[in-house]
């Protein structure tokens, strides 16, 4: 059991019932988490670089986003395949996105 802490919950990341919401096919998965990273980079980039673009603004969520794509996008061909670990890449990528402000 590996527990992950939200502010708000706990979860279990190796629970599959913690990915019920997210898709169940290396494809739809894939797709999902480039429309995720498309959005994190409009947000952080485009739509509001004034405040992403000071750690002190931002409480350093640019640079885990950043480091989070890197690791997604380093580690993808190898876990093409790997329909738990997509899902929780896209969950840990969701939940750290959900609240940007």
């Amino acid at each position: 059991m590996r527990k992950f802490k939200s502010w708000d919950f706990e979860v279990d990341l190796d629970d599959p019932k913690t990915y019920e919401h997210l898709p169940s096919t290396s494809k739809e998965l894939d797709d999902l988490m480039f429309k995720e990273i498309g959005q994190a980079y409009c947000y952080m980039n485009i739509w509001h670089k004034n405040i992403f673009g000071s750690k002190k603004r931002d409480g350093g969520q640019k640079k885990r986003v950043n480091k989070m794509i890197n690791t997604f996008c380093e580690n993808r061909k190898d876990h093409y395949d790997d329909i738990i670990w997509y899902q929780e890449q896209i969950y840990l990528f969701q939940n750290e996105t959900e609240n940007m402000c």
